[in-house]
């Protein structure tokens, strides 16, 4: 969950379970399914007490019209993904799940085990443990913001960046592209 700094300041929020103290008071924002998950509401109630004095719901998955609406004072929390670039570009405040409602989200190679010789499995899950929260939300920036890159040409800069070179297989599909060719460590 996501306030601004202001409302941080206000309220004294840093955590989840700070907001659910003033939560009767405040407009909570985030997709519609937001009001039906488990980690959503209801989880809130459940986990922290927090019933909010209404929701809104904003069906751009925490996107830009959530953050602006954020940003406008419309709402006073956010359910806003940790690697969206505008929580630091906006000095935007991530409170502490200390109740564990949100589950971590990772990012992580998914493939059949007969499709894939061991090298490409190696290579992975060594790619996977390099890219970071940082890393994506930077890959984030490069694929939305203003100077807007391809997410192709985007995880090839953090591939070479990284240490990896193409070579001519497939390494991975980011937003249905697919990004270069097999990487492997000079």
């Amino acid at each position: 969950m996501v306030v601004t700094s202001g409302t941080a300041e206000q309220y004294g929020l840093t955590s989840i379970a700070d907001l659910a103290e003033v939560c009767g008071e405040l407009v909570i924002a985030g997709p519609p399914e937001f009001a039906e998950r488990a980690y959503g509401l209801d989880g809130l109630e459940e986990k922290y007490g927090c019933v909010p004095e209404s929701f809104e719901p904003i069906n751009d998955g925490g996107g830009p019209l959530t953050v602006q609406a954020l940003l406008d004072g419309d709402v006073d929390v956010a359910d806003i993904f940790t690697t969206t670039p505008a929580i630091a570009e906006n000095d935007l405040v991530v409170l502490e799940d200390p109740e564990n409602n949100f589950i971590a989200q990772q990012v992580l190679p998914l493939a059949a085990a007969d499709r894939l010789p061991q090298e490409a499995v190696d290579a992975l899950n060594e790619l996977s443990g390099k890219l970071t929260t940082e890393d994506l939300v930077e890959l984030n920036r490069r694929v939305g913001g203003e100077d807007q890159v391809s997410p192709a040409d985007a995880a090839q800069e953090w591939l070479s960046t990284n240490g990896y070179h193409a070579e001519d297989r497939p390494l991975a599909v980011v937003g249905h592209e697919v990004l270069g060719a097999g990487a492997s460590m000079r």
